[in-house]
């Protein structure tokens, strides 16, 4: 699903990083939702997503999906898919795949490159690596991912382009399942 998009974002936005150099901030402290226009390689790529950010529970909601969005709840290291059809949440195996792009993230290095702009707003362009991807984000100061561009290991390329920017308050029952959905536990 969207391989590369997810890895910039998941890459900035939740890995848990421990540096000898401090990283860029790349989660704000405070609420916000940005809608993103998508480009890449992936034909499953939606041409747009919604990253939503509830500061005081440390949770993200991603929407736009083919089958459904996604929740992380990064205090409790936890990625689960919610898929609306058929009212099921599919939580993410520890250890592989989506679980430690998004939550683990130990080879996630940033390098400065220069200031720049985007959707009106000033922001300082990094080189990013995470594993074997690369890429390069613009963030402003306070932490939004405004624009990103990326390649994966497996070729494939996307980009990212904010195109609104709302810092109104998230709604806590948007970071949680509904309580009607069946879970599907996957191996641990």
């Amino acid at each position: 699903m969207f391989k590369v998009v997810m890895g910039v974002i998941a890459g900035l936005a939740l890995a848990n990083v421990a540096r000898a150099a401090e990283p860029p901030r790349y989660l704000p402290n405070h609420d916000v939702a940005i809608t993103y226009r998508t480009t890449g390689t992936d034909p499953a790529l939606p041409p747009r997503i919604i990253v939503r950010y509830f500061a005081a529970g440390d949770r993200l909601r991603i929407d736009g999906g083919p089958i459904g969005y996604l929740l992380v709840d990064r205090a409790m290291e936890r990625v689960e898919l919610v898929m609306p059809q058929p009212k099921l949440v599919l939580e993410m195996p520890p250890g592989g795949g989506l679980t430690d792009t998004f939550i683990l993230g130990p080879d996630l290095a940033f390098r400065a490159v220069g200031m720049d702009h985007a959707l009106g707003r000033a922001c300082m362009q990094y080189d990013v690596t995470i594993n074997r991807a690369h890429g390069r984000v613009c963030l402003s100061p306070d932490g939004l991912l405004l624009r990103g561009e990326g390649r994966g290991a497996d070729g494939r390329a996307a980009t990212i382009e904010a195109v609104a920017v709302s810092m109104a308050a998230q709604p806590a029952g948007l970071f949680s399942p509904p309580d009607t959905y069946s879970y599907i536990e996957t191996p641990k």
